[in-house]
C-alpha cells in the first residue's frame, strides 16, 4: 500500500479525480483561468464524454483524458507522462476531433468556438529541447508578423520537469498551479504559503485517507500502472545508454566523456 499523504495527480484515477468530477469542477474552472488567461473567465463547465470516434467505423478513435465545454469553447486536458515521438501531431490530431465536434448541423457560417488542448507532460517535449520555458502557447499565426490569425485552436503544453521552483519562490498562480501538480504526492502537510480556498480544496479532495476501500484500491492500481510504465521507460532508456557507451568505449573515447555523454558510473561502463 503507499504510504503517500495525497495522492499522485500523474496517475489516471488522480487526475480524474481531482480535475474530472461534477463535485470538483471549481478545481478545474480555477486551473483552466489561470492556465488560458483569456479575458472572459469560464464560470462553469459540462464534462463530455472522453471518447471521440470518427466519422466512419474504420477511422480511429480517440480517449480524452478530460473532455468539457463552457458557454464560449471547447477543452481538451491531457496528462501525458511518457515521452513520445509526434507528440504535437497526436495533440493536432485531438484538437481537430474537437473542431469536427464544435460544427453546427445545418446553417452554419462556420464560426468556431474557442478550441483548447492543454496538455500536462512530465517529460521534456522534444519540440522545445533548447527553449527552458515550461509554458509552451500555440496558435495559428501569419510567420512572417507573427500575428495572430485564429485563437482556434489553441494548443497549450506545459512541462513539469522544466518546472523548478520552490514554495517560497512562488509568484503567479501558474506558478502555485505547477508547484502543486508536479509535488503534491511528495507533501506531508498543506503549504500555508498557498492561501487560495480552491487549493486547499484540492489538499482535502487529495487525501488517500478519506478514500473508501473501492476508491484506495482503484488507486492503487493506477499507482501500480504508473510506476510499472517509469519503470519500463527507465530500463529502456538505461540500455540504450549502455549500447551508446559500448560503441564510443570500442572506439577508443575516453570514459570520463562516456560518463557525460550517457550517465552512467565509471563502475557500469568498466563491465561493458
Amino acid at each position: 500500500m503507499c504510504k503517500e499523504k495525497y495522492i499522485n495527480p500523474f496517475t489516471d484515477f488522480g487526475f480524474k479525480r481531482l480535475f474530472g468530477t461534477e463535485a470538483n469542477k471549481d478545481i478545474l474552472i480555477h486551473f483552466l483561468n489561470t492556465i488560458i488567461e483569456d479575458e472572459e473567465p469560464i464560470v462553469d463547465v459540462t464534462y463530455m464524454n472522453p471518447e471521440k470516434l470518427g466519422l466512419r467505423p474504420q477511422d480511429r478513435r480517440a480517449i480524452f483524458d478530460i473532455y468539457c465545454t463552457t458557454k464560449t469553447g471547447h477543452f481538451i486536458v491531457e496528462m501525458q507522462n511518457a515521452r513520445q515521438e509526434y507528440f504535437i501531431h497526436r495533440c493536432i490530431y485531438y484538437t481537430a476531433m474537437a473542431i469536427s465536434d464544435a460544427a453546427k448541423k445545418g446553417d452554419w457560417d462556420f464560426k468556431l468556438p474557442h478550441i483548447y488542448t492543454i496538455a500536462i507532460l512530465n517529460f521534456e517535449a522534444p519540440e522545445y529541447d533548447n527553449d527552458p520555458a515550461f509554458k509552451h502557447v500555440s496558435r495559428l499565426c501569419d510567420t512572417t508578423t507573427l500575428k495572430v490569425v485564429s485563437k482556434t485552436p489553441t494548443l497549450i503544453f506545459l512541462e513539469m520537469k522544466k518546472f523548478e521552483k520552490d514554495i517560497d519562490q512562488l509568484e503567479t498562480l501558474t506558478d502555485k498551479w505547477m508547484y502543486v501538480i508536479k509535488n503534491l504526492y511528495l507533501l506531508d502537510s498543506y503549504p500555508t504559503r498557498l492561501k487560495e480556498a480552491i487549493f486547499q480544496k484540492l489538499f482535502e479532495e487529495a487525501k488517500i485517507s478519506a478514500f473508501t476501500d473501492a476508491e484506495r484500491w482503484e488507486y492503487e492500481d493506477s499507482l501500480k500502472v504508473l510506476r510499472d510504465n517509469t519503470n519500463i521507460l527507465n530500463t529502456a532508456l538505461k540500455d540504450q545508454c549502455r549500447e551508446i557507451a559500448r560503441t564510443l568505449k570500442q572506439e577508443g573515447v575516453s570514459t570520463a566523456t562516456i560518463i557525460r555523454c550517457t550517465n552512467l558510473t565509471t563502475e557500469e561502463i568498466e563491465k561493458l
